[in-house]
């Protein structure tokens, strides 16, 4: 009778002892519950702002590119302006390709320039990339950041080279009159 009540004993300590770590895993499994909510619904937010901010930044390199593109300019930059102007259009699919992943930067440009012809990619690698040892090095780091510097650097090298050539048909319209 003894072993009868000892191992009853037993059963219910067990049993209460499972049951209170039971509950503790349950209590912990809801909170990670909660935590995961909630951070999903950060990630959307996050997602939102920035899928908001790539439509943005694209919209206001687009300006800065008419711009540029209105501007008198020779042939050979009016050629040049128009391959970045298919990297620009492009550029919310870029930016947020390279957000998602590290080393996307060639083949989204790639991918984005097939579209536009088998040399358009070439043309634009050989006349604009190949051209400034600066633009390469953003080109070569080949993710997210170097993308947006990249599009940065390329408007104001753009800017800068037009600019120059206003004013250097400014002081020549000046000196032969």
């Amino acid at each position: 009778m003894i072993a009868v009540l000892l191992i009853t004993a037993l059963f219910v300590f067990i049993s209460i002892y499972f049951f209170l770590r039971a509950e503790k895993l349950q209590h912990k499994i809801l909170l990670l519950k909660r935590e995961t909510v909630k951070a999903q619904q950060e990630n959307k937010i996050l997602s939102k702002s920035m899928g908001l901010m790539a439509s943005n930044t694209e919209d206001f390199a687009k300006s800065r590119l008419e711009i540029l593109l209105k501007k008198k300019k020779d042939q050979e930059t009016t050629n040049e302006l128009a391959l970045i102007k298919i990297l620009i259009d492009n550029y919310s699919i870029i930016f947020k390709e390279c957000l998602i992943k590290k080393g996307k930067l060639h083949s989204m440009t790639k991918k984005c320039f097939s579209a536009q012809g088998n040399d358009a990619y070439k043309e634009f690698f050989d006349k604009i990339i190949k051209r400034d040892s600066k633009i390469q090095r953003l080109w070569s780091s080949n993710n997210f950041i170097g993308f947006v510097c990249f599009v940065e650097a390329l408007l104001i090298q753009y800017e800068g080279k037009l600019q120059n050539n206003a004013v250097v048909e400014e002081s020549t319209t000046t000196t032969s009159n």
